[in-house]
């Protein structure tokens, strides 16, 4: 992700100058999913322009497809650009977390004093932001039904008493439904996986639950090329870091393969990417200074390793 911080605008021009690098921020920073980016940003932008149903979140995704291919990241990325501080403006439930009745508690607290992590979080995020749904299929029906309370109204009652007003939020839910089905699409046209994905998630999800989403996105396995590129941004950040340390390192004969070898896999996708270039990268430099050698240099591949050539 991008660690420049977000201009504050100080004017509708400069919401709409903003708004206008939104598609090449993030398409520069989403790898392989060309068709999903044109798809989110005019509800981006309706929400930022003050266009979007002031009684209801600022924007809704629904965001399908397997894992490690860029779900979680673009939300990420929006919040980045848009609110700056993802630590603070991004609230993260993990649905899995929340299978059961009783997990209502977790989210909305248990007795008259507690807000539960859903009031947490909001008050974290000052009130704006947006609120992540991971793997929503695993959620409990009751928590579906205050998902549902949220899509529509904006609104979440906790235990307390206190009435959450989430309007300035964007609501995102992910789902892997018909990631194992898609190993066998994957010579498939895109228009005919998105149709297989959405009939999968249509007879899994309820159809209420559906109809409320501004935005349902269809992510695409990773092709090789597209493994590559987010290995060479993965591996550029690294070695900025380490040229921070005065370990001055070029990439050689070999790398991006091994590391795209390694950081993919069929169901995981590029999840472990950032894993993987980070240990091979920290390897070499380890190893050399170790040995009393150089640490700047040539990165090669060498051996199902990193090494450095001076």
């Amino acid at each position: 992700m991008s660690t420049d911080a977000p201009i504050a605008p100080s004017s509708v021009e400069s919401v709409a100058q903003r708004l206008l690098a939104l598609p090449s921020f993030l398409e520069s920073r989403i790898i392989g999913q060309e068709f999903v980016i044109p798809r989110v940003v005019p509800t981006l932008q309706n929400g930022e322009l003050g266009l979007s149903d002031p009684g209801r979140p600022k924007g809704t995704f629904l965001f399908l497809g397997p894992t490690g291919v860029g779900k979680t990241e673009l939300t990420l990325l929006m919040c980045e650009y848009l609110f700056g501080d993802v630590g603070k403006h991004c609230i993260r439930l993990d649905m899995s977390e929340y299978q059961n009745q009783e997990s209502l508690q977790l989210l909305l607290g248990q007795n008259e004093s507690s807000r539960g992590n859903i009031g947490r979080f909001y008050d974290k995020a000052e009130g704006r932001g947006f609120i992540l749904f991971d793997e929503i299929e695993k959620a409990h029906p009751r928590v579906l039904d205050i998902f549902l309370q949220v899509l529509d109204a904006a609104r979440i009652t906790v235990a307390n008493g206190d009435t959450l007003n989430l309007s300035n939020f964007y609501i995102v839910a992910t789902s892997n439904i018909g990631a194992d089905a898609l190993m066998d699409l994957k010579n498939s046209s895109i228009a005919t996986i998105e149709r297989f994905i959405e009939d999968l998630a249509a007879a899994e999800l309820r159809p209420e639950v559906l109809a409320r989403f501004n935005v349902r996105c269809v992510f695409q396995r990773l092709g090789y090329e597209a493994q590559k590129k987010i290995a060479s941004i993965m591996l550029k950040k690294e070695l900025k870091l380490l040229t921070a340390k005065n370990h001055h390192l070029t990439v050689g004969k070999g790398v991006l393969e091994l590391l795209v070898a390694e950081g993919v896999e069929p169901r995981l996708g590029a999840r472990r990417m950032r894993t993987t270039v980070e240990s091979h990268c920290r390897h070499a430099v380890r190893e050399a200074m170790l040995q009393g050698l150089p640490t700047s240099g040539e990165l090669i591949a060498l051996n199902g390793k990193l090494v450095i050539q001076s």
